[in-house]
Order: structure tokens, then C-alpha cells, then sequence
């Protein structure tokens, strides 16, 4: 659906990752865990976060903690050319369930038919140079020293366009996923948006080039540590103030433990 708020993009991952929640044994020598954990961040109050998504990486021998690595995801989307800003406010979860009973206008309108296009030219409208989110991740960054990542998401590959209501059945799994979930640095962001005027809302073009896919961040770059931050045991004070706190700046986390049952050889 292109036109998916990023908290429902945000809850298919976690969904997605809850399925996969029975450890897994490799070999004789170790164990992976898959954990996922929702509870709702300071967004979900009419607040500012750090990040919707904490990637917590746990590596153990033994039963003893060897390693504790984390990564902070702060999720937007690539809105398509023909939708204005359009998120969950305040008021949503103020009127909760009654937005699934619809005046019998925005019923009519939603029976229309709609031409959705992603392009170059697409831009991530949540995403604004010096509002207030996008200061308090920098000064969060110079403070405590530990990285903030943007998750991106957004079709399965750009150019793409898709018509609301779908005209026939719509087998996404038989597509090669060229794009989709993103992962870039925020410094690098920052940087790409460096000279353009407060309040301007980046362009897929603006971001491109950057980052990784976002599996490929978690194998290939948060387990080897080359991104990331390794935290200085279980009471590091800058994870405790987006971590340790049900109040905290951050909506969910998933974490993957990493158990070494087995002796080397």
C-alpha cells in the first residue's frame, strides 16, 4: 500500500521478526535468538524520539556476556509524488478505534481510483532539516557519542507506481526487491542536507547512494562492528536514557543473542 503510515511499515518489521522468535542452533557451537519488543516511544505521547527501533546485539560464551552492541533506528518513508504529509498525531490515538468508521465522504473517496507514482523526485516528508527530531538526534549523538541510523523505507524498487484500489491481485513476493528497508548513518544525512534551508524535506535523489540494505547492515556491518556502538556494560548511561525507561525515547527493539554452547576444537 503506498500510501502505509511508517509506525504500520514500523510494526510489519517487528511482526516479522516476532515469527521468527524459536532460537536457532547452528552446528554444535551455537545458538541465535531473535526477540522483539513493542512499547510505544515519546511520539505515541506528542513527543519528540531518538529512534523507533533499537537494534540490541548480545554475544555470549557460556552463559557469560562477552558483548553488548547496539544500534538506534530512527524509520521514515518515501512518500509517493501524489500524497502530502500524512502520519499519526496526538489525535489518532485520542479518537483510537472510531478511525475505522469513516464519514460517508472519506468513504467515497477512498473507492476512488488512484494513480500512486514513486520517483527520483519522491520525498521522505516526515523528514525536515532543523526541525526539533532531527536537532535532538544530533545533540543526542554529540553527547552520548553513539550512532543514529535513519531507517528508509520504500518500494521494492525506484522508479514504481501502483493504482488504489488494486485492479488484480498483487504478488509482491515473486518481485526482486531492488530497494525496500534502507539503513543510512544520520551524520551522513546531515551532511547530504547540509545546505539546504531549514525546514526543506529530502528527496530520494538527496539520500541515494548512501547506506546499506538493511539485512546486510545487520550481518554485514552491526555484527562485525564496523557501525554501531558497543555499550560499556549493562548500566551505560546512554543507553539507559532510550533503553532503561518505559517513558523513553524509542518505540521497540529487537534483540539478537548470540550463544556459544560448543568448544573449539
Amino acid at each position: 500500500m503506498p500510501t502505509t503510515h511508517e509506525t504500520a511499515l514500523d510494526f510489519s518489521l517487528i511482526e516479522g521478526i516476532s515469527a521468527l522468535g524459536a532460537p536457532q542452533q547452528l552446528g554444535d557451537r551455537w545458538v541465535i535468538r531473535l526477540d522483539a519488543h513493542y512499547l510505544g516511544g515519546g511520539r505515541h505521547f506528542g513527543e519528540w524520539e531518538i529512534g523507533d527501533i533499537g537494534l540490541i546485539v548480545v554475544i555470549r560464551e557460556h552463559g557469560t556476556v562477552r558483548l553488548r552492541k547496539v544500534a538506534i533506528l530512527q524509520c521514515k518513508r518515501l512518500y509517493p509524488n501524489e500524497q502530502a504529509f500524512e502520519e499519526d498525531t496526538p489525535l489518532d490515538y485520542a479518537i483510537g478505534f472510531a478511525r475505522l468508521m469513516p464519514d460517508d465522504v472519506t468513504a467515497l473517496a477512498a473507492e476512488e481510483q488512484r494513480l500512486f507514482t514513486f520517483t527520483t523526485d519522491s520525498r521522505y516528508r516526515a523528514l525536515s532539516v532543523a526541525d526539533n527530531q532531527y536537532q535532538v538526534i544530533e545533540e543526542y549523538e554529540e553527547q552520548h557519542q553513539i550512532p543514529v541510523h535513519y531507517l528508509l523505507h520504500h518500494p521494492l524498487e525506484i522508479p514504481w507506481e501502483q493504482t488504489i484500489p488494486l485492479p488484480t491481485i498483487v504478488d509482491l513476493e515473486s518481485r526482486e526487491c531492488r530497494l525496500g528497508a534502507m539503513v543510512t548513518r544520520s551524520r551522513d544525512v546531515r551532511a547530504s542536507l547540509d545546505e539546504k534551508l531549514p525546514a526543506y524535506r529530502p528527496t530520494f535523489s538527496d539520500l541515494s547512494g548512501n547506506g546499506w540494505p538493511l539485512e546486510q547492515f545487520v550481518a554485514d556491518e552491526l555484527l562485525t562492528c564496523r557501525e554501531g556502538y558497543i555499550a560499556q556494560g549493562p548500566n551505560d548511561s546512554g543507553l539507559f536514557q532510550v533503553f532503561n525507561r518505559r517513558t523513553g525515547p524509542i518505540a521497540a527493539a529487537i534483540a539478537i543473542t548470540i550463544d556459544r554452547i560448543g568448544t573449539s576444537n
